[in-house]
């Protein structure tokens, strides 16, 4: 099996596991003769394709860090975004890699594994997530803190990158999820495995996120007051239990990483008496007595949005193990709501 043959298998392998990564979230790469393979933007691992890789020169991917770039978001992301597309092999200039594909170029390990497990997360998105990663999977596993993804991140893990003098193999990443690199896909398997097992033996409370029964009528209502065609629902227990009051629901009130303000929008709503409501301006609602509603344009919107809106209560539930919720910081949420990158990943 060659090269390219192998990252499919195994990103579609990762990509159907929910517990792993949700919608076109997470991302694979593998390198071969100077050329990465990075999954494009938005494209789902799950489905992994040949088509769903983007060829990449490497050497003109290691520039990039050696440029200079203006200081203001828009413009800086542009430009490095220019760059990037320009490092792209000829012949594949229809294709648009990830948005973590500078990331991916600084391991110097053949294959390169990024996934959003609910599980880690619950770690990465806690108040004592840095304290509890050294203290359970030891010194060889760097912690990057929360910044702002694309660029700013990348130089951030180059810096990392120098100054622990030995090639990385796994980094957790705050309020986002964790890379692994390795020469073998065994090895990733064995990484990830090893990560689960000692995260799962710490936790004390796992969530029950699983169907909850019949949806109570409120659907409709709901979606014509958002604006909105499809709904979702989800009546779990553990639903149930965040929309059973306000302050019960203030942890999955404000996203805890990118993909959920990507999929999610910028925030949920809290409503207590249905009958009172007069408009719903979040896509993703807490309803005393019922459970959480996601609403969208089209039935797959409203579909991935339940999905991330999921894997948030699953992060909630299991950071309690690791000191509390820790959620994205506000600068960080209105950097990615008007971010092109991930307005053109959220448009597929």
């Amino acid at each position: 099996m060659d090269t390219l043959e192998t990252l499919i298998e195994f990103s579609r392998k990762y990509g159907a596991d929910p517990e792993l990564v949700n919608a076109g979230g997470g991302n694979t790469s593998a390198k071969q003769d100077g050329i990465m393979y990075i999954k494009c933007s938005g494209t789902a691992l799950k489905d992994a394709s040949e088509a769903s890789f983007a060829k990449m020169d490497l050497e003109k991917l290691y520039h990039i860090f050696e440029r200079r770039y203006p200081e203001g978001d828009r413009e800086r992301e542009a430009a490095v975004l220019a760059d990037k597309m320009a490092c792209r092999v000829p012949g594949e200039e229809h294709k648009r890699p990830s948005v973590e594909t500078l990331l991916h170029a600084l391991f110097r390990q053949k294959y390169v594994l990024h996934l959003h497990p609910a599980l880690v997360n619950g770690l990465t998105c806690s108040r004592g997530g840095e304290a509890e990663a050294g203290r359970l999977l030891g010194d060889e596993v760097a912690w990057v803190p929360a910044c702002r993804p694309g660029y700013t991140l990348a130089l951030l893990m180059h810096e990392k990158m120098k100054a622990a003098g030995s090639p990385l193999g796994v980094v957790l990443l705050e309020n986002h999820g964790v890379f692994f690199a390795a020469d073998t896909p065994g090895e990733l398997d064995r990484m990830l495995s090893d990560m689960t097992e000692k995260l799962a033996g710490c936790i004390r409370e796992f969530p029950q996120t699983g169907d909850g029964g019949a949806e109570p009528g409120y659907g409709e209502k709901l979606a014509k007051l958002s604006g909105c065609e499809y709904f979702c629902y989800n009546g779990s227990t553990t639903a149930r239990a965040f929309a059973a009051s306000l302050e019960a629901a203030k942890d999955l009130l404000t996203p805890f990483n990118p993909d959920q303000v990507v999929y999610c929008g910028p925030g949920a709503e809290y409503v207590d008496d249905v009958d009172r409501v007069r408009a719903i301006r979040k896509k993703t609602v807490l309803v005393r007595g019922a459970g959480l509603y996601t609403f969208g344009r089209t039935e797959k919107e409203a579909r991935n949005a339940l999905l991330l809106a999921e894997d948030a209560m699953k992060i909630a539930v299991y950071s309690r193990s690791f000191g509390g919720p820790r959620h994205l910081p506000e600068e960080l949420v209105e950097f990615l709501v008007h971010w092109e990158a991930e307005s053109y990943r959220k448009a597929l």
